[in-house]
């Protein structure tokens, strides 16, 4: 899948004093908390460039944030900042049309991020309103691809057609010594 970020991101275990860097950190935790600033800039950046590369086509697309650990987490992150996005796009926010039961348990165990689904953990997307439309994922954070890579099977088991992921970061591999 086709994928682009406008941030690269460094994880905390690793010590930086560059200011960039910092920042960028800030802003995806204040991002994933549902700061107001955080998610009025990342509408800002997201936007502006669907503008440039769709134009007055936006309403033809459908934007969908990739699930988050639970439905909880998926609402504060996501809800206003897919809102707003659609207001300033006129994009088609597929969010709306996504439920999430359960809980999914992140394994920080290895330099690969490896997340594993937990029992009960379900992620539904309504098939009528995702068959056969053109949607665009987007996640605040990128660094295996395989959450959203999940999850664009699973629209596309139900007949949408995935054209690629925007992420606010991705996670900049680093080198432990």
């Amino acid at each position: 899948m086709r994928t682009i970020n406008f941030y690269d991101y460094v994880s905390k275990r690793y010590a930086t004093n560059d200011t960039r860097e910092n920042r960028v950190r800030e802003l995806v935790y204040a991002f994933k908390s549902g700061q107001r600033a955080a998610v009025d800039h990342a509408v800002k950046v997201v936007s502006d460039l669907l503008i440039k590369w769709y134009g007055v086509d936006c309403d033809s697309y459908v934007f969908c944030c990739v699930p988050a650990s639970n439905n909880g987490k998926y609402i504060r992150r996501f809800k206003r900042f897919a809102a707003e996005l659609t207001k300033r796009t006129g994009i088609q926010n597929g969010t709306e049309y996504i439920n999430i039961f359960g809980q999914r348990e992140a394994k920080h165990n290895n330099a690969n991020h490896i997340v594993s689904e937990s029992y009960g953990y379900i992620v539904s997307a309504d098939p009528e309103f995702f068959a056969n439309k053109n949607v665009i994922l987007f996640d605040d954070l990128i660094t295996t691809g395989e959450t959203a890579n999940e999850f664009a099977a699973e629209l596309e088991s139900v007949g949408a057609n995935v054209l690629g992921a925007m992420f606010l970061a991705r996670t900049k591999m680093m080198n432990n010594n």
